[in-house]
């Protein structure tokens, strides 16, 4: 007779225990990834319009625009000073007087000689007209006349240069004169400045002076006004740039009212481009050439070229359109394709 085979009913239990488990399993993953597939909040914001400008970096002092340096022609000893610093001139104001006794001598000497010969000279035409002259003493007495008066008027004329006097209007800013001081001549006695007129005088690279023009905008910046830009403009551009510093000289004028004053450093901006309805992004949402996108609930890494930049502010060349969603502070380790959703303010 056959065999008759009887199931084990154990060994489907245990079957059954294990396809269970395993569908346990399958769903534990199944939320794992889901949790982990979730979109990830990040911060977005939008491409905006706005001003950019292309500019050229230097740095540079305040200076009067107007300014002369005054020193004596002559050597001589200082009578009297006129003049304290701080004090406004006039235009041939006298600031000092040097001693000129000898040369006051030697031009009343030279004026007795001119006399003299104005004298013979008469004389002589006297005599001439009466006959009793010859023609040639004449001219020769006429030509010492004439000699002995020019070297007259060079003498009184050379006491002009005992008395030092302001070239321009403005203020004194300094006094190196003190009377019975020995002044020689060439050495600076006095600076006059114009206090109206301020200029930043700046060393440009020469690799960025073919960017400038003169009439160009300048936003310059101070220690002792933190916070504050104030504007000038470019008035002279030097033609001729130093070899060893490589730079070029460029001086910028300031409005009369300028708060700047004398001997401050100060940074410039020189703007050589302007845009007004340039795309504008903040400088975190730009990593590595590209700025990240959200779209449809995804992020997207889009390759952008940027223009002008400033410490948060960067322009968008091209890559980007006007309203985009972009992720302002994008993770390092986002990917092309991940789920992103607005974070919570």
């Amino acid at each position: 007779m056959p065999a008759v085979v009887t199931p084990v009913r154990g060994s489907a239990a245990r079957r059954w225990r294990i396809a269970a488990a395993g569908a346990a399993l399958i769903g534990i993953v199944l939320v794992g990834l889901t949790v982990l597939l979730g979109s990830r909040p990040v911060q977005i914001g939008q491409v905006r319009l706005g001003a950019a400008v292309d500019v050229v970096y230097a740095s540079g002092v305040v200076e009067h625009a107007r300014q002369a340096h005054v020193a004596p022609v002559t050597t001589a000893p200082i009578r009297s000073v006129a003049v304290e610093e701080g004090q406004v001139v006039r235009r041939g104001q006298v600031l000092a007087q040097l001693e000129d006794g000898p040369q006051r001598g030697t031009a009343m000497q030279v004026e007795a000689q001119a006399a003299q010969a104005r004298v013979i000279a008469a004389r002589t035409q006297r005599l001439l007209q009466a006959g009793f002259a010859a023609p040639a003493a004449d001219e020769d007495a006429q030509a010492q006349r004439k000699a002995a008066e020019a070297a007259a008027a060079s003498a009184w004329s050379r006491l002009a240069d005992y008395r030092i006097t302001a070239p321009i209007a403005g203020r004194i800013l300094r006094r190196d004169a003190e009377p019975g001081d020995l002044a020689q001549s060439g050495k600076v006695l006095f600076l006059v400045a114009d206090p109206a007129r301020l200029r930043v005088t700046a060393d440009v690279d020469e690799r960025d002076v073919a960017r400038l023009a003169v009439g160009q905008t300048a936003l310059i910046r101070a220690d002792g006004f933190p916070g504050e830009t104030f504007k000038g403009r470019i008035d002279q551009i030097t033609p001729v740039g130093d070899a060893i510093g490589r730079v070029f000289r460029v001086r910028v004028g300031l409005p009369p009212a300028s708060r700047l004053r004398p001997g401050m450093t100060v940074e410039l901006n020189l703007v050589t481009a302007r845009r007004d309805d340039a795309r504008l992004v903040p400088s975190t949402a730009i990593r590595d050439g590209a700025v990240w996108v959200e779209a449809d609930g995804k992020a997207r890494r889009v390759p952008v070229v940027v223009g002008a930049a400033s410490g948060d502010q960067a322009e968008i060349v091209s890559g980007l359109a006007p309203g985009a969603r972009i992720i302002l502070s994008p993770p390092k380790d986002l990917r092309d394709g991940a789920r992103v959703k607005p974070a919570k303010p």
